[in-house]
């Protein structure tokens, strides 16, 4: 079957860079995911439709998927999902300390407590894009891309602090004490202090960043989806300190970081993939079947499952795939 390339937005890509200074190389793109074909083989777990085809998913007390029209929940033990009430387009989703989740639809952050079908609305000052929530759910971090900042909200909504990041951040990721910026446009990565805001370091990451997330004892993992690779940085100085091939079209990533587990949808093999960072190489750890086209994959904080969400054989037809741990 011949692939078509989904509609993502350009961005330019950068080339070269030290600490904090990529040098522009305007003639590449940000990548996007490719279509996939038909699954070669069942996939793992069990499925059921999602509303629409989701982009992003998110496990707590039930399940939250998001799509480029709708966002949506299902909490436990519902076999139904619920639509969100949004005024713009949501554009990601994670899980809540507590079991509930947060998602980005336009200029608003939805705070869905657990168990519940309904949302608190914190307003934010533009359209958001990426979010990231550590552990202790004290705080939460809001990309707004077309200014370039990161915002830092309190548990309850209320914006704590602005970093100017720069560039067009694109993926987050958080622990405790770190977030860490994706800039697709540049490919690259950069910490930040989450209580005071201040810059630490920024490194190029491959030629095609797109995901990032936390992998544990100071760890952030970024998939590099233009060159298929898994790259694991240290941070405290920021190195890189492991480069591993994914071939397949590495796309969206989840992880647990107190296994240090990366969970990595490789979208034109319908695959998702675990890798243990511990030792001094990623080292494969299982290999599940998917979805088609599987552009979402989120943990289950309690019991350690995968949800992946993609596409079923209908255009526009959503699944949500659920693999016990």
């Amino acid at each position: 079957m011949k692939r078509r390339l989904l509609p993502l937005a350009g961005l330019l890509l950068l080339t070269a860079c030290d600490a904090g200074a990529p040098v522009s190389h305007p003639d590449a793109t940000v990548p996007t995911p490719t279509w996939a074909p038909e699954p070669a083989r069942s996939p793992a777990g069990t499925t059921s439709k999602a509303p629409a085809a989701p982009t992003g998913v998110a496990l707590g007390r039930g399940v939250a998927v998001i799509s480029n029209q709708a966002a949506s929940v299902r909490p436990a033990p519902s076999d139904a999902f619920a639509q969100l009430p949004t005024t713009g387009t949501p554009r990601s989703v994670v899980g809540a300390p507590g079991g509930g989740f947060r998602i980005v639809a336009g200029a608003a952050v939805l705070d869905v407590p657990a168990g519940s079908t309904t949302a608190r609305s914190w307003p934010l000052p533009a359209e958001g894009g990426a979010i990231a929530v550590p552990r202790t759910g004290d705080w939460t971090a809001v990309a707004v891309p077309d200014r370039g900042d990161v915002l830092v909200l309190s548990a309850t909504g209320e914006v704590l602090r602005t970093i100017h990041a720069g560039g067009r951040p694109y993926a987050l990721a958080a622990d405790d004490e770190r977030i860490a910026v994706v800039d697709a446009g540049e490919s690259s990565i950069t910490v930040f202090d989450a209580a005071t805001g201040a810059r630490q370091e920024g490194l190029r990451a491959g030629d095609g960043a797109v995901a990032v997330v936390p992998a544990g004892s100071g760890r952030f993992a970024v998939v590099d989806a233009r060159d298929g690779e898994l790259l694991v940085y240290d941070t405290g100085p920021l190195l890189l300190r492991q480069r591993y091939p994914v071939p397949g079209g590495a796309w969206a990533a989840a992880s647990e970081p107190d296994r240090r587990v990366v969970w990595v949808t490789l979208t034109q093999r319908n695959e998702v993939v675990g890798f243990d960072l511990s030792g001094g190489t990623p080292r494969e750890v299982a290999r599940h079947g998917t979805v088609r086209l599987p552009l979402a994959v989120a943990v289950d904080p309690a019991g350690g499952g995968l949800a992946v969400a993609g596409s079923g054989e209908q255009a526009g037809e959503g699944l949500v795939q659920r693999i016990p741990a």
